[in-house]
């Protein structure tokens, strides 16, 4: 499992606070863990699960 899917997978079962995730998602994406796209995708779900 890569920290991509890692990711998703807490935001899809929302195991984490939007602030408390999003700390997590810059942190891997500050130290490459993640790819421009794959943070930009992370982003892009939690907003909309946030908006819902």
């Amino acid at each position: 499992m890569t920290v991509y899917q890692l990711c998703e997978f807490l935001i899809e079962r929302k195991r984490y606070m939007y602030d408390d995730m999003l700390k997590k998602v810059n942190v891997f994406y500050a130290n490459n863990q993640l790819a421009d796209d794959e943070y930009t995708e992370l982003l892009t779900i939690m907003d909309a699960q946030k908006t819902v």
